[in-house]
């Protein structure tokens, strides 16, 4: 057997996208591999909380739902963008004590093949495997000092648990959020906690498809042609921007989310409760001014986060 655990961190708009991309990995896993699916929340209903144990029939496999004290995160920034559950992943190392590594996954992501060979690589001391982010990651490589200059995309993460039980990953993470002005959201946090300690992954495992640049990265020359090469048969699939529940959505794989989601029980009417709400929402679609300028409140009321032109400022309030 070869265990695959595998962990998301949804709020109820991301239930139906997370059920998707579950059905997407047990449809493709080989007949040996065990899947475990690990669930973070912070307030889901039992209701929805039971879905996640609806998908058997595809492939049988385990099921962990851990509950997370938002409170753990006062302070920390949580643009409007993202929810305050993308930070839980940070603390997968003190939930999983057992496990010596991870697939953190966000919730818009499908997966097109078994997911064994990800797991066989040979991290060595390296905190995570990971991914270049698909726009501007230079410029925000030197917006938070990387001394690495490789600012990754945090979507999709192959986290190496015993390394980071080994640094104490999560009190040095949250050091740098409470010192660091300059760290506004969780994927800046994971790259500044990580710096030096990456491992470079193909864009096969995060292939984000930017159709509303016409699908032109901001790679350099030779990740630009990995992504190229990846784009022809990638592994996962990560669907930044517009989400593939939203009829905007003109993303390549739609259809194949689409026929993953016909393999989720009631995914129609759950679809129709709750889907659309905010999962379609993301930082593209902020309106110019919010991109330009905007002032945000941490979550314990005691921080305000001035972003002004890409640069964020921390006051105390």
């Amino acid at each position: 057997m070869s265990k695959i655990t595998i962990a998301y961190a949804p709020d109820k708009n991301f239930v139906p996208l997370t059920l998707v991309s579950m059905a997407s990995v047990l449809n493709n896993a080989r007949k040996n591999d065990e899947i475990e699916f690990v669930i973070m929340y912070a307030d889901l209903e039992d209701k929805y909380l039971q879905t996640f144990d609806n998908l058997q029939s595809i492939k049988q496999y385990s099921l962990k739902t851990l509950k997370v004290d938002t409170k753990i995160f006062d302070g920390f920034p949580c643009p409007n963008w993202v929810t305050m559950e993308a930070w839980f992943r940070c603390l997968l190392a003190d939930l999983l004590p057992d496990d010596e590594r991870v697939l953190y996954l966000d919730c818009d992501t499908i997966v097109r093949a078994s997911l064994h060979p990800l797991f066989e690589l040979d991290l060595g001391d390296n905190l995570a495997g990971v991914i270049e982010d698909s726009s501007l990651s230079k410029q925000k490589a030197q917006n938070i000092a990387l001394e690495d200059n490789f600012y990754f995309n945090s979507g999709v993460m192959l986290i190496n648990l015993k390394a980071w039980r080994k640094c104490d990953f999560f009190a040095k993470l949250k050091d740098i959020v409470m010192k660091d002005g300059k760290i506004s959201n969780d994927q800046d946090a994971l790259n500044k906690a990580c710096d030096g300690l990456k491992y470079r992954l193909s864009p096969k495992y995060d292939y984000m498809h930017v159709w509303w640049r016409k699908n032109v990265s901001q790679y350099d020359e030779s990740y630009q042609k990995e992504f190229l090469k990846a784009e022809e048969n990638p592994v996962i699939v990560h669907f930044t921007g517009v989400k593939p529940n939203n009829p905007a959505c003109k993303n390549k794989f739609t259809p194949e989310f689409r026929q993953y989601a016909a393999m989720v029980p009631a995914y129609d009417a759950l679809q129709k409760e709750i889907g659309l709400k905010a999962a379609g929402k993301g930082r593209e679609k902020l309106p110019l001014i919010k991109r330009i300028f905007s002032i945000e409140t941490s979550t314990d009321r005691k921080r305000k986060y001035i972003n002004i032109l890409g640069f964020t400022f921390k006051i105390k309030v």
